[in-house]
């Protein structure tokens, strides 16, 4: 390869050593893609990585000042080169200071043949068992973030973890207090974005790690439900992920008509990074939060959680702002919390009107394709003993209906306006200010229900609308 050759001849010109390590050589054993590469060099860094990135063109930054990361982007063929010095007097010592045995490998870019892989710690033998081993005990005392790290390499290669690990992983698990919410959030995002996450949420929440992260979990754990659950809070939230990603993957058999719009609308990356998918399941775990504060028992005997989406959307945006998350990504999955009842609202009238469509759609916002995803989610399962059929086949129905009317409906989604806000303030004699909006948006929900529908029409609306 070209740029090992680059990168033995630059460092040989400083009289060092530069070593291929980590995951990317674990996963050319594997015969798995990879596009991020890790290096340690025995020599200068910064002077070293500096030249590499102006002889192939790329783009490079300090990433982490503390472990002395430097990181060289190259945008036209889609890689990353991660760069640090190396740690100890030897590869060997490096090597024993790493996170799993199956990451603790280095190839000498002067020899770089797969087959003389250095490997003190038996990771090559792991890798052929599938199975990741901590290096050494202090693994997760020198970095606690390696406890989720854990899960996401066994989520991402379908691993088994070690029996020894998975017992200190228990004994360690508090550590992860210790870790900043940049970082966490970074490991999380990486689980949720697999296909079944929820297998994974479920390990990491067993082996206590999903408690240091949102402590508020524990009295979901506490708090039972009514006749149309079967599972307390927590459990429930769980199952509610679980059918979500169920409904992700047969997208194609539920809505055969827009699958393909949903996916890609799916795909668009939002915030931090981060696709609507990734965020969407953020707010299916999260979608109950507020139940155990608006916990209530009606003098009929009923359990009742009268406001748990406005609670929850104030738990979310703590623990959002715990995480490092930007405040875009938070205002997302407030959203779809805030309205992921209306679905289910909807489904027991027996008649889902243009005004109540109109409605769901401009307070979701770009939102609304994934808070109906959501709503339908939590309705499979909620599977208690007043939770018939026919409810959730009705649900289903409103669920689709609704996405019809998104994708082919603008007039009453989003319709089109006859008069805008400064044709309003002309011919009224109309200051600018809020009152114009509310008068648009009235405007627009008269349109959304066939009431008005031309500029003359849309002038005589609004002047009833300021005499009312």
């Amino acid at each position: 390869m070209k740029t090992f050759k680059l990168l033995n001849s630059l460092a040989k010109k400083r009289k060092g050593k530069v070593y291929l390590v980590g995951g990317y050589l674990r996963d050319l054993i594997l015969k798995r893609g990879n596009k991020d590469l890790d290096f340690v060099l025995a020599g200068r860094l910064t002077d070293f990585v500096k030249e590499f990135a102006e002889k192939i063109n790329g783009t490079f930054f300090l990433l982490n000042d503390r472990y002395q990361t430097n990181r060289v982007i190259d945008k036209k063929n889609g890689l990353t080169y991660d760069f640090t010095r190396i740690r100890g007097r030897s590869i060997e010592k490096d090597l024993r200071k790493r996170d799993f045995t199956i990451n603790a490998l280095a190839l000498d870019l002067e020899r770089p043949i797969l087959s003389k892989v250095i490997d003190p710690c038996k990771g090559r033998e792991d890798i052929r068992k599938r199975t990741i081993r901590m290096v050494s005990e202090e693994a997760f005392t020198d970095d606690p973030l390696r406890l989720l790290r854990s899960i996401r390499f066994r989520a991402l290669l379908n691993f088994k973890i070690e029996g020894k690990t998975r017992k200190l992983i228990l004994q360690k698990a508090t550590l992860l207090k210790k870790v900043s919410g940049e970082r966490i959030r970074e490991e999380l995002f990486g689980i949720l974005a697999l296909k079944e996450s929820h297998q994974f949420i479920r390990e990491l929440d067993e082996l206590k790690l999903l408690t240091q992260i949102i402590p508020e979990i524990e009295a979901l754990r506490k708090t039972d439900q009514e006749g149309f659950h079967h599972l307390d809070v927590w459990k429930h939230s769980l199952e509610t992920l679980e059918h979500t990603e169920k409904i992700l993957e047969d997208l194609k058999r539920l809505f055969p008509k827009f699958y393909r719009k949903i996916d890609k609308h799916l795909k668009e990356e939002v915030a931090d990074k981060q696709p609507r998918i990734t965020l969407l399941k953020l707010a299916t775990l999260f979608h109950d939060l507020g139940k155990p504060q608006t916990q209530s028992i009606t003098p009929e005997g009923r359990m009742r959680f009268i406001g748990h989406e406005e609670k929850g959307v104030e738990m979310a945006e703590e623990i959002g702002e715990r995480l490092r998350l930007s405040r875009k990504a938070i205002e997302t999955v407030k959203r779809e919390i805030l309205h992921h009842m209306r679905p289910g609202n909807l489904s027991e009238v027996p008649k889902v009107t243009n005004r109540a469509i109109f409605r769901f759609f401009r307070d979701c916002k770009e939102e609304g394709i994934e808070t109906l995803i959501l709503s339908y989610g939590d309705r499979l399962a909620a599977c208690g003993p007043l939770a018939t059929p026919r409810m959730i086949k009705r649900h289903k129905e409103v669920v689709e209906e609704m996405l019809g009317d998104y994708y082919e409906k603008k007039s009453i989604v989003k319709p089109k306006r006859l008069i805008n806000g400064n044709e309003i303030m002309k011919r009224f004699k109309l200051s600018p200010g809020p009152k114009i909006g509310k008068i648009l948006e009235a405007l627009s929900e008269a349109q959304a229900e066939g009431k008005v529908k031309t500029k003359k029409e849309a002038f005589k609306f609004v002047q009833e609308l300021l005499t009312s």
